[in-house]
């Protein structure tokens, strides 16, 4: 595996911690729950808010990990525009397409295979867009996860997460904003043809929780799939280290420290 992407887990993992059980962290969780009648000790709520912490933080540092591993694979060329925020412009009327198909979408009559509506909806941003002006535009601010070109020169847009386990609700507000960045990014690159920038939901973790509901399943993947599709990077070198950093001795001792900590009062 690249001795820089070990270095850069093993350094982001022991800083993502540090920030997370550092004394003022830990003393602002015990003023949360001190006043909080609960049956759960307080050492233990305190603990669980470091790990809860730690677990958000842990879907950015994945975010940032692929943009890492995308801007040192030799396949493809990274964007100046990936993993940063840009203000992206489009019209109302694209806003309201997008805002329609997503609430069309949960209604029970709505087509099983989401495909056709999908690629409908994209030509007709596109159509939108090629004949408005900028004046006719507003801007949003969207992070852009990834962003890259093949050797064939195809512009690749995805939208990084770590796992398919969100509730109903945010999991429609994650494809209502995957697809309102691409077409902000359509209008930014100038596209004429869908076909020239392929959006893709990508989760890191392989296990499926929802079906293609707003995204086809052929923009949506998983764990290996976009490494294998596009990149030289292996996913399961990167899979392989990220389970073994759990059980690195110092990394456990860090934890052992850290609940030492709480549990002795030192700082309480």
């Amino acid at each position: 595996m690249n001795e820089q992407i070990k270095e850069l887990i093993q350094d982001t993992v022991l800083e993502m911690i540090s920030g997370s059980s550092s004394e003022d962290k830990i003393e602002k969780l015990a003023h949360k729950h001190r006043n909080k009648v609960h049956f759960i000790p307080l050492r233990y709520r305190i603990f669980s808010g470091i790990l809860q912490s730690l677990n958000i933080k842990f879907g950015n540092f994945i975010e940032q990990l692929m943009w890492n591993i995308v801007n040192i694979d030799e396949d493809v060329d990274i964007m100046p525009e990936s993993g940063e925020k840009i203000r992206l412009y489009f019209t109302p009327e694209t806003d309201s397409l997008i805002d329609t198909y997503i609430t069309e979408r949960q209604l029970p009559g709505s087509p099983d295979d989401c495909t056709p509506l999908f690629d409908a909806l994209l030509k007709d941003i596109i159509q939108v867009e090629k004949h408005s002006t900028d004046a006719q535009r507003q801007g949003i601010t969207k992070d852009v996860d990834s962003l890259f070109r093949t050797q064939d020169g195809k512009l690749i847009f995805t939208e990084v997460k770590y796992n398919d386990d969100h509730d109903t609700g945010k999991f429609a507000d994650i494809n209502r904003k995957f697809i309102k960045t691409w077409a902000g990014l359509a209008v930014y690159f100038d596209i004429s043809d869908a076909d020239e920038l392929m959006p893709i939901i990508y989760y890191f973790n392989p296990t499926k929780r929802y079906g293609p509901i707003h995204t086809p399943s052929r923009n949506i993947m998983r764990g290996s799939q976009l490494f294998d599709e596009f990149l030289n990077t292996k996913y399961e070198e990167v899979d392989q280290y990220l389970t073994e950093i759990s059980d690195n001795p110092e990394i456990l001792a860090i934890f052992d420290d850290v609940y030492d900590r709480v549990r002795n009062g030192v700082i309480l």
